[in-house]
């Protein structure tokens, strides 16, 4: 199972807004709410439509987790921040527990968007795809384990112009803690994607 937050900064052209997106994925099942909200508060996407219910899929290739994932419990992002090096710094508490700060910045030819999140690529991805940077910190606990993982991504358009910038914020709680998966209720899976 997998929740995680999400917000997105000053994109999508001139637009200034805010999104939030929880997933929680089990097996094949896939639950999200999502929306994008102005900085006059006006909300200008929701999924589902009506707040506080979930959108519902089944075997969506684009929930499947993959080593191309931007995400600080990803093998394959953290072996690419790894190649670029990175600094380490005190972190500072964080909900109590003592941290160190991993910060650096990596250039990818692809940056791209799936439920699962922003996917990356070393390689370019052809006609149509956004390269970029990504600008990440991930604060980790005395044990390692991540407590919280911060990345701007800025994609750039191949014919110029200027680039579009997304924000990621995740939290990480509960390790090793047993997890209890309870199926969401009728009343909040909307009909339709």
């Amino acid at each position: 199972m997998r929740d995680a937050g999400q917000s997105l900064g000053p994109s999508f052209d001139t637009l200034q807004a805010t999104g939030r997106s929880r997933e929680i994925t089990i097996g094949r099942e896939f639950y999200s709410q999502s929306y994008v909200r102005s900085d006059e508060g006006k909300y200008t996407w929701k999924s589902p439509p009506t707040l506080g219910e979930w959108a519902y899929g089944r075997n969506f290739a684009g929930v499947v987790w993959g080593k191309d994932l931007v995400n600080a419990i990803n093998p394959g992002f953290l072996k690419l921040i790894a190649s670029y090096g990175a600094t380490s710094a005190d972190g500072g508490t964080f909900e109590g527990v003592k941290t160190t700060l991993h910060s650096g910045t990596v250039t990818v030819l692809d940056l791209g968007e799936r439920q699962a999140g922003i996917s990356f690529g070393t390689e370019d991805g052809g006609p149509g795809s956004f390269g970029g940077q990504i600008t990440w910190k991930l604060w980790a606990g005395p044990d390692n384990l991540p407590r919280r993982f911060h990345a701007i991504m800025k994609f750039t358009r191949p014919e110029g112009g200027e680039a579009e910038t997304m924000m990621m914020n995740i939290i990480y709680r509960g390790w090793g803690a047993p997890v209890k998966s309870t199926a969401l209720p009728k009343h909040l899976i909307a009909d339709g994607w």
